[in-house]
């Protein structure tokens, strides 16, 4: 055995690679953390399922990727193992290679540790080229480094935006803000970029980069390396291998992002134009770059309004192709929190329960610290794991996350709050969200259960006009919901409403 390089701060949570933390998700670092405290043992898959995962149902199959992922973290060989040796049928054997890190040691007391991870807020990158065009890629900057920031688990990342019309705000502390602008030409970018310790307003870190445009993902790559050095606290950058490998690979093909964002912005809509144009825009997306997952996820819920509204005469196409897409993504990007929620989804339809558990507890883990993920995992929180209060618990963290509430979000809240049978709150959350086919739903059982009936008669009376081949046994399985309390209150709700 080599010299061990590899030491454990219990204290921290962290891996480290002699002075540089080597990044790992928190499920995998207490699945190092188990197998470093039983060196030399068989660790049997309900030894490793009861230490890490305790009271959540998941599969071994859910073990198998997390001993992947050390593999990956400490550059181990499954064929010939220097750290984790697989014993066939039965488990695990940890062969050592990793120690526990002493708070004496003079790394440890180079480390100041904090009391809660360092949070950053990305604000909005100004577009200071004058064209429209450019305000989507400004948005999708900001967008992209939130996403790919905060797959960093040392890093609590916060999307600051400004108040708009019909939105609600808050302001939101946070230890550092990051903030740019783009100004461009027809063949150059030229992107400024400050980071700023809001507490003293002191500027850490600044760059201007100016590149020809097709180096825009190189440009993005660049400020998330430096960003999470210069936050996370240590001597140096991470290296470039790490950010590789946790990095989401870019799309090849520039007019492909372009689409990408003008599709994103118009899927959000939940209007059956935009929504088709967006659809129209996915589909050309793919094509010119058919390994770019955020295309492919887009494309997904494109086709899910599509099948949810039946804004197409024959929607079964559109299954076919919700299917397609949320496969594709979760397969090219892993790592990616939302693909992952959304394989969880295709998985309960498929009724592989296990399956879309497993998926979504790795999204959970994946996006502890990313909002979009905790607001939109916590409907299926409720609904596939029927789990109302961890449901309601994760929709709160993600909404503390966020500086303003739209109506995607208003969405969520909704549905969460029906199925934690919050009725009130979730009649006034559906009226201030989207005006579709949901959250017209949730507030007709919602008031339902309230016990409105003249104005529940009034509002089935406008539903069934605006969706006439709606039936609930459908809806259930293609929604989907599985969880047996999350059925059983749906349709109770459904006969209160006389919908059935």
């Amino acid at each position: 055995m080599d010299t061990v390089k590899y030491r454990l701060d219990l204290e921290d949570e962290r891996l480290l690679n002699g002075v540089q933390p080597v990044q790992l998700t928190n499920k995998a670092f207490q699945l190092l953390r188990l197998f470093v405290g039983n060196p030399n043992r068989l660790m049997t898959k309900d030894d490793i399922l009861d230490g890490v995962w305790r009271d959540v149902c998941v599969s071994e199959g859910l073990i198998k990727e997390y001993v992947h992922d050390l593999r990956l973290a400490l550059g181990d060989d499954a064929k010939h193992p220097k750290f984790i040796e697989t014993v066939h049928g039965r488990g695990y054997r940890f062969l050592g290679g990793v120690e526990e890190l002493s708070r004496a040691d003079g790394v440890a007391a180079a480390m100041k540790p904090r009391a809660h991870p360092p949070s950053l807020a990305v604000l909005p990158f100004a577009n200071l080229t004058g064209k429209e065009r450019w305000d989507r890629f400004c948005h999708g900057l900001s967008d992209d480094l939130i996403i790919d920031i905060a797959r960093y688990p040392d890093l609590m990342v916060i999307a600051a935006m400004h108040p708009t019309d019909g939105s609600d705000s808050h302001e939101v502390r946070t230890d550092y803000a990051l903030n740019g602008s783009v100004q461009a030409s027809d063949t150059k970018v030229r992107i400024n970029v400050r980071l700023t310790e809001t507490g003293n307003s002191t500027h850490i870190w600044t760059d201007r980069y100016e590149r020809e445009l097709g180096e825009f993902f190189d440009i993005q790559s660049d400020i998330v390396g430096h960003v999470v050095s210069a936050v996370g606290g240590f001597s140096g950058q991470i290296p470039h291998a790490e950010r590789l490998r946790l990095g989401r690979t870019p799309p090849d093909d520039l007019h492909a992002y372009e689409l990408y964002l003008l599709g994103h912005e118009l899927e959000s809509h939940f209007e059956k134009g935009s929504t088709l144009r967006a659809f129209e825009l996915m589909q050309r997306a793919v094509k010119l770059d058919p390994d770019y997952a955020r295309a492919w996820l887009v494309r997904g819920w494109t086709c899910w309004q599509i099948l949810l509204e039946e804004w197409a005469n024959d929607t079964r196409d559109y299954h076919e192709l919700w299917r397609e897409s949320f496969l594709r993504a979760a397969t090219l990007d892993p790592l990616d929190p939302l693909a992952m929620m959304e394989l969880a989804a295709v998985r309960a339809g498929d009724e592989d329960i296990t399956g879309a558990r497993d998926a979504l507890e790795r999204a959970l883990d994946l996006g502890r610290n990313q909002a979009d993920l905790l607001i939109s995992s916590a409907n299926s929180i409720a609904l596939i794991l029927d789990d109302p209060r961890r449901a309601k618990q994760t929709l709160d963290r993600g909404l503390e996350l966020i500086a303003m509430v739209g109506d995607w979000q208003r969405l969520s809240m909704a549905r969460v709050a029906y199925f934690t049978k919050d009725f009130e709150g979730a009649v006034t959350d559906a009226r201030r969200g989207p005006d579709n086919l949901l959250t017209q739903l949730i507030e007709i059982l919602s008031l339902a259960q309230l016990g409105c009936s003249e104005e529940v008669q009034n509002l089935v009376r406008a539903f069934r006009a605006r969706h006439a081949s709606f039936k609930p046994q459908l809806f259930m399985k293609s929604y989907p919901i599985t969880a047996t309390g999350a059925q059983e209150l749906f349709l109770d709700g459904i006969e209160k409403a006389g919908l059935n």
